[in-house]
């Protein structure tokens, strides 16, 4: 262990520095390297032709990745394999628990992804060269902080027909070693639609870390769909260990486990979902009704405004849609009222909970995923109210428009020159570019190309993903709010370029 504390030590100091040197040859693994390297009976193996690329990619220092990489993509390596392997080195080297901060190395994956098919040619692999420098730089903070590695299974695994019983007796009781026997015989015994159905309940069900549970669950599942399910086992394992963290009684950000909202709507949604018709998710445009929800999110009281929302549903006088719509809102709203870190996760764990909501066939499910919605942005209303500077008093239904050019890439240059220095008006001239263009490409292509190019964190990309994709998911007529609430953390014109990036780019080149 001290030789890989060293060398990956040495190799954070150095950073990039000369990382462009000869792109033409690959870097050889050193003897020191190649040990560090090697996979050793504690340590879980990947598949036989994903295990070669993936210890490459954690023996290769960083400032050496680029060059190794580049070579990689020479010899005829394909973008799914680059993407399954930065992918899987960050799932056996970097600790799910908790369930962020590093272990963005891992949640950044599938944004990074979503964003290079969006890019144009030129640009599509900037987005993994970002993560993997990203992944380089976890690793190292893995290795300060205990040096994890996800493990081989220990124990007896259950049988295929108790698997089920034992997993969720597990996740209840909190029980990491039972539920990762559980999950193995699973993935082992099980279709994939199955067990995915089964884990959005988990996301779900503990705000505590901001979102990320829900988070982890959404961009696995959505990974996995894009590297393959033969490489589900240690990926659902990390899932499991990460989704067992905290415990039952752990007060985190304000919360325990029996604080929060999901006690009651789950009891809520198995017991309203026989009173609701079949079309209680079909859309019925109602600004009252969208407008109630708002309000009742905004009181903070997630059991009244969960209330709220099923009176909306039984009444019909609204369907799933325009509670969404309010949900999304209520996270634009409070990303406006205090950007940064919390903001931006009121933004992604919605998103991730509206596509479990969209991808589960459950109905009780989906309510659940629905009223979490409701409540979880209760929790962080209340959550960012009392961190300093605490909520700005902004009403997302009253934000009002400032005119800009009508041609959309003229429109769109102007925004991202004010983000850096005038975000209010960004994002009120990028609500009057939602009102002239519906179809925000313009806008959308210049945020890729400053996030490809400006972009030094995880959330970068999270947040981009998931604000594009939501900005298609709420009625039209919420679009230019949402298209607003985008520029609170997308990167402006004026910002510096990375380094990292830079150099990126320039090694791309020689491909």
């Amino acid at each position: 262990m001290s030789n890989r504390r060293q060398f990956l030590a040495t190799s954070a100091r150095a950073g990039l520095a000369g990382c462009l040197a000869a792109p033409q040859v690959l870097i050889p693994v050193s003897p020191a390297t190649a040990a560090e390297a090697k996979v050793t009976p504690d340590i879980v193996r990947m598949s036989s032709d994903i295990e070669p690329l993936v210890r490459l990619i954690e023996g290769t220092s960083r400032e050496k990745c680029f060059d190794m990489m580049i070579e990689q993509l020479r010899r005829g390596l394909p973008y799914r394999q680059f993407l399954a392997a930065l992918f899987l080195a960050g799932i056996r080297n970097v600790n799910p628990q908790p369930p962020g901060f590093k272990f963005h190395c891992v949640f950044v994956i599938h944004a990074a992804h979503q964003m290079s098919l969006d890019a144009p040619v030129e640009d599509r692999l900037l987005p993994l060269f970002w993560a993997l420098d990203n992944f380089k730089v976890s690793q190292q903070q893995d290795v300060d902080q205990g040096d994890f590695h996800l493990k081989p299974v220990k124990g007896r695994l259950p049988s295929p027909s108790g698997a089920w019983k034992e997993f969720h007796a597990a996740m209840n009781d909190w029980d990491e070693e039972k539920a990762d026997r559980s999950i193995v015989a699973l993935v082992r015994s099980c279709g994939a639609h199955q067990i995915i159905e089964q884990l959005w309940q988990y996301g779900a069900r503990d705000y505590r870390n901001i979102g990320h549970k829900a988070i982890f669950v959404a961009n696995t599942w959505r990974t996995l769909q894009t590297i393959g399910w033969r490489h589900a086992e240690p990926v659902l394992r990390s899932l499991v260990l990460g989704l067992n963290d905290f415990g039952k009684n752990e007060r985190v950000n304000d919360y325990a486990f029996l604080d929060q909202s999901y006690h009651h709507n789950v009891i809520s949604a198995s017991k309203n979902i026989s009173l609701l018709r079949d079309d209680w998710t079909v859309s019925r445009p109602s600004r009252n009704a969208m407008e109630s929800i708002l309000g009742s999110i905004r009181s903070g009281r997630s059991e009244d405004a969960c209330r709220v929302v099923l009176q909306h549903l039984q009444g019909r006088h609204a369907g799933g849609m325009e509670v969404w719509d309010a949900v999304h809102l209520a996270a634009g709203e409070l990303m406006m009222q205090q950007p940064g870190i919390y903001g931006i996760h009121a933004v992604t764990s919605v998103s991730a909970l509206r596509y479990a909501y969209e991808t589960s066939v459950d109905p009780a499910t989906r309510l659940l995923m629905l009223l979490q919605g409701v409540g979880w942005m209760c929790h962080f209303r209340n959550f960012m109210a009392g961190r300093p500077p605490g909520l700005a008093d902004i009403k997302i239904t009253e934000f009002e428009p400032v005119k800009t050019s009508p041609k959309p890439d003229e429109a769109a240059e102007e925004i991202f020159a004010l983000i850096a220095t005038d975000t209010p008006v960004a994002a009120a001239k990028a609500m009057s570019f939602a009102h002239n263009h519906p179809e925000p490409t313009a806008f959308a292509q210049v945020a890729r190309r400053l996030i490809f190019r400006k972009g030094t964190d995880a959330h970068d990309y999270k947040y981009a993903a998931s604000i594009f994709e939501d900005y298609h998911r709420v009625s039209p007529r919420w679009q230019p709010q949402m298209l607003a609430t985008a520029t609170y953390n997308l990167r402006g014109s004026t910002m510096p370029d990375s380094v990292i990036m830079r150099r990126a780019i320039e090694a791309i080149r020689t491909l």
